[in-house]
This record gives structure tokens, C-alpha cells and sequence, in this order.
């Protein structure tokens, strides 16, 4: 028979009282009912490559590839990685593994050194969530809205088992 003392830890499990005597030694089956009753929680995170996208296309959220769970944008952090200051030629298809062929180019806009604003929008009403905004600076008509991105995914969920 096990001889630990009770200690009693809120939320760690939970019991009926008759279960266990406060302040006496914890029998096997005692020990047996709180490890069946522990609630562990573990922090799952995988790492996703989404694919380029343009300006204005939007990015999914990833389908875990493990078990199928699908994240929802709140478990979800993107990475947004500038690859062209150039939207992609005839026949992209949003989220193409393989970089994109850029669109024919006779001004300045097609160096990687220009400068450029990106973002992903997140779930509010006045947006449309996962869609792409990159902004060309470098241009001679001023800011265009153009412009190819790699993307990658960070998901996070909380499994709990017990």
C-alpha cells in the first residue's frame, strides 16, 4: 500500500470527496483514481509552407496533416516572406509551391530591393481574413498594390488528454 500524504492542488483533479480522505494516506486505488482523473494539457505546434500568393489572394487556414484538425485563424501566426515586387504572370495559382514566373517588367518595379509594405488581414468585419496587401513603393507612377509573397504557417493548438 502507497503512503503519501494528501496535498490538496485546485484544479488538478477532481473528486468526489468520498474518494479521498483529506489529511490521510492515499491508498493505491486513491493514486490510481487521480492519475484517471488528471487533465495534462500540451501545447501542439506545427509548422506549415502555405505556398506564394499575390497581392489580394487569400491564405487558408492549414489542415493538420497528423489528424486532420483544422486550425482556425486564432491558432494560427503567418509568416509573410517577400519574393517579388512583381504580381505573377498568366496561369498562378494562389498558394503554387514553385515561385512564380513574374509578369513582363520595363520599369524599375521588378528589383527585390524596392521598398514594400506587406500584410495578412486577421478576422475583423471590415476586412476579408487571410487576405495578402503587399504595396510596390518603387515605381514610377508612386505606390502600387502588386507583389508576390512566400508564406509559411506557425499552428498552435492545446491538446488535453486524460
Amino acid at each position: 500500500m502507497s503512503q503519501l500524504s494528501f496535498a490538496s492542488i485546485p484544479g488538478f483533479f477532481d473528486l468526489a470527496d468520498v474518494a479521498i480522505a483529506a489529511g490521510q494516506p492515499l491508498t493505491d486505488d486513491s493514486i490510481s483514481k487521480i492519475s484517471h482523473n488528471a487533465k495534462f494539457g500540451v501545447v501542439r505546434a506545427e509548422q506549415f509552407y502555405m505556398g506564394f500568393y499575390r497581392n489580394g489572394d487569400v491564405v487558408p487556414t492549414p489542415v493538420s496533416p497528423v489528424d486532420g484538425y483544422a486550425y482556425s485563424r486564432g491558432e494560427v501566426l503567418f509568416f509573410l516572406i517577400h519574393a517579388s515586387t512583381l504580381s505573377p504572370a498568366a496561369g498562378f495559382v494562389p498558394g503554387q509551391a514553385l515561385f512564380p514566373a513574374t509578369a513582363p517588367n520595363a520599369g524599375a518595379g521588378s528589383i527585390l530591393a524596392s521598398p514594400w509594405q506587406m500584410f495578412i488581414e486577421g478576422s475583423s468585419s471590415a476586412g476579408t481574413p487571410g487576405k495578402i496587401t503587399v504595396w510596390n513603393y518603387y515605381s514610377t507612377s508612386g505606390a502600387v498594390a502588386e507583389g508576390t509573397v512566400a508564406v509559411y504557417a506557425l499552428a498552435q493548438r492545446l491538446s488535453v488528454g486524460g
